[in-house]
């Protein structure tokens, strides 16, 4: 029975440092997690920030073509009406053409407005992302921090669990006799030689 009394607060020390590596390595895993997930929201950041730039790229392409588009059929209508032994500089003629070319140019700014938003919806997504990641770089940088503090109060929380144990187990409990006689501390082994 003193055996395992004896050897309690060694188990008991024991499974406190156990406890503790376990809180440190679950920090590092963590962590690691964290600087995972972090470069994932990078590389979905810079992914948004591409597909903004090929959204502009290809309104400026959209853009372009309607343009050339317009200016065919203001043509065709120029076309037509001189065809018609029609004055195509004068009168609604004239009106004819101006009004192909607006609805040209509405066009053009319809595709570059509708481009633009595009890239602003790519953008804000790659802001989010962005912010996710700093968040995730955070985290990763402190989750090993936290562990190591949970780790050492577990460590102190035990160390003073099993002093308490040790002072009140038997161990150094002295008789009245030694305590009185002035060589021991209460709650310590007897002094050697006294």
């Amino acid at each position: 029975m003193a055996i395992l009394a004896a050897a309690a607060p060694v188990l008991g020390a024991i499974g406190g440092v156990v406890s503790a590596g376990g809180a440190v390595l679950g920090g590092i895993a963590q962590g690691n997690a964290a600087s995972y997930q972090a470069q994932v929201a990078q590389n979905n950041a810079q992914i948004a920030q591409q597909n903004a730039t090929y959204a502009e790229q290809a309104g400026a392409a959209k853009q372009q073509q309607a343009g050339l588009q317009s200016a065919e059929q203001v043509g065709a209508v120029k076309t037509a009406l001189a065809a018609n032994n029609v004055d195509v500089n004068s009168g609604s003629a004239l009106d004819a053409q101006t009004g192909e070319r607006e609805k040209g140019a509405m066009s053009q700014e319809t595709i570059a407005n509708n481009a633009a938003l595009q890239a602003y919806g790519y953008r804000s997504q790659a802001t989010g992302f962005e912010a996710q990641a700093g968040f995730d770089q955070a985290t990763a940088a402190e989750a090993p921090i936290g562990a190591a503090i949970g780790a050492t109060g577990s460590l102190f929380s035990n160390a003073s669990s099993l002093g308490f144990k040790w002072t009140n187990g038997g161990f150094g409990n002295p008789s009245s006799s030694t305590a009185s006689s002035g060589n021991t501390i209460a709650g310590a082994l007897p002094i050697p030689g006294s």
